[in-house]
């Protein structure tokens, strides 16, 4: 009965995915940055053009302290460099953009490092934003958070292509959300490392990502809910170690062709207590976790994978969600691994 049960969940998304895309979620902010107000109570600042730099700007909202970022227009900003904040106390709300919404990336291919830099900053809400194509191979991330950023929420924004990572926290950074978003398609998709603490993962999409769906490298009490985990390569899923603590819970790990399923989710030698629970792996996929013990975290929305399989590919992302968000769902719902072909569900739900 329940084999048929998860058949028919997936019957139902597909189909629902297939007509269009859910509309923009009004899902609360959760996990271990939810306590910011963002820039609630802050100057209004409209942003009324696309252009790269001057008053009326991205660039030049983002420049000061306390602030609800709203958008007049919608389409593609172009940087001819990093837009680096470290201010605080910032809302940006993408979701107010007219058709096709919010979208930022590099006016050309010689911009080097991070398109969005959230330096040392604290208490940001960034919602409903696409940054995508960093072209620098090196350290071209399309967001980066570091060097003791904290109080940070990420919610329903698309990431893709980066030349290094989609989406990197790292340095000291804490007390970070990153929530109902897609991070698609490079060969380094999110790396979380050096320093870090209290970082919460929950009902995000991590997509064709070579490896490091994450990778955890010296980051502790890191909270993966929930999260959707499709088409690494031949490589690595999602990779802990050097002291990288974390629970792992009912994420679902959904191989494609060439993926290795083996090393779905790896645990290095080298890593801390690693708490895994409910997740949906390949049966081949033999990891288990270190502790028996559940580290505390705020509690988020907690689903059964199946369910959250079906919520993340109908809300994650940015929106509206653009042709590429919507051929990455696409892709998935037509996937010809489907969960019933890996045999016995208890194998699908076993804890490890």
């Amino acid at each position: 009965m329940r084999r048929r049960k998860i058949a028919l969940v997936f019957t139902v998304t597909l189909t629902a995915l297939l007509v269009g895309a859910a509309p923009a979620s009004s899902r609360p902010l959760q996990g271990f940055g939810a306590d910011t107000i963002g820039g609630s109570g802050g100057e209004s600042y409209v942003v009324t053009s696309l252009a790269d730099s001057g008053p009326g700007t991205f660039r030049d909202a983002v420049s000061a302290s306390n602030r609800e970022i709203t958008f007049a227009v919608g389409g593609t900003i172009e940087l001819s460099s990093t837009v680096r904040v470290t201010g605080h106390h910032l809302t940006i709300d993408g979701s107010t953009a007219p058709d096709p919404g919010i979208t930022i990336t590099a006016a050309h291919d010689g911009v080097t490092g991070a398109l969005f830099d959230i330096r040392g900053a604290n208490d940001m809400i960034i919602r409903h934003i696409r940054v995508i194509d960093a072209p620098d191979a090196l350290s071209g991330d399309n967001l980066r958070i570091w060097d003791g950023a904290y109080n940070i929420v990420v919610d329903h924004c698309s990431f893709r292509r980066a030349g290094d990572g989609n989406l990197d926290i790292c340095l000291g950074a804490h007390d970070i959300t990153v929530q109902w978003s897609i991070i698609a398609e490079t060969v380094k998709n999110s790396l979380i490392r050096t320093g870090l603490t209290n970082i919460s993962l929950h009902h995000n999409l991590f997509i064709l990502g070579d490896e490091r769906n994450p990778q955890l490298d010296d980051a502790t009490s890191v909270d993966m809910v929930n999260n959707v985990i499709y088409g690494w390569a031949s490589n690595y899923g999602t990779r802990l170690r050097n002291g990288a603590s974390a629970n792992l819970v009912k994420n679902y790990y959904l191989p494609k062709s060439g993926s290795d399923e083996p090393n779905a989710v790896v645990i290095a030698p080298d890593a801390g207590p690693v708490y895994m629970e409910g997740n949906v792996l390949p049966p081949s996929c033999t990891t288990s976790g270190t502790t028996e013990t559940r580290m505390a975290a705020p509690p988020v929305d907690e689903m059964s994978p199946v369910e959250a399989l079906e919520a993340v590919l109908e809300e994650a992302g940015a929106h509206p969600r653009d042709a590429d968000d919507e051929d990455f769902i696409s892709g998935i719902v037509s996937n010809p691994v489907e969960p019933t072909s890996w045999g016995q569900i208890k194998s699908m739900y076993r804890a490890g």
